[in-house]
């Protein structure tokens, strides 16, 4: 049942997240990871972002941003993050990114890095590439995300 409310909330935010988007003052992330950069990290040809990912075969990233309190509830942000992993899998603490930040390799073959940074939550999934090779580009692409902020 806990699962089920995680990922209720989890999901309930992406969607709050994907339907502020439009939003005049957010950064657009394909912007500064570019389609190049997504290429060298997943070592293949991708297709133009959609929304905020880059997708090719079984290899994605995925970008998620969600401004806590502009467009979500306040501190919804610091209450998803206090859940994680959502799924009870494995998680490392990463200091020097953001307030806090943890990464969440699973058994699906995807690996998740979340950073809070006051009431802002970023969120960049590498699927398809092992979890031990994702993180420093996981954490390359963060730094110049919150560096846009």
């Amino acid at each position: 049942m806990k699962r089920k409310l995680i990922n209720l909330l989890i999901a309930t935010a992406l969607v709050v997240c994907a339907g502020c988007a439009i939003a005049g003052d957010k950064i657009d992330v394909p912007k500064i990871i570019t389609k190049s950069d997504a290429e060298k990290i997943l070592g293949v040809p991708v297709k133009d972002a959609k929304g905020r990912n880059a997708i090719e075969g079984d290899k994605w990233l995925y970008f998620d941003v969600l401004y806590s309190g502009r467009e979500a509830p306040p501190h919804l942000t610091q209450t998803m993050f206090s859940m994680l992993p959502a799924d009870g899998s494995k998680s490392t603490h990463i200091d020097g990114l953001g307030d806090k930040a943890i990464f969440c390799p699973n058994e699906t073959g995807m690996a998740m890095l979340h950073v809070l940074k006051g009431d802002i939550l970023i969120t960049i999934g590498i699927h398809g590439l092992p979890a031990n090779a994702v993180l420093d580009s996981e954490k390359s692409m963060a730094t110049k995300i919150l560096a846009n902020l």
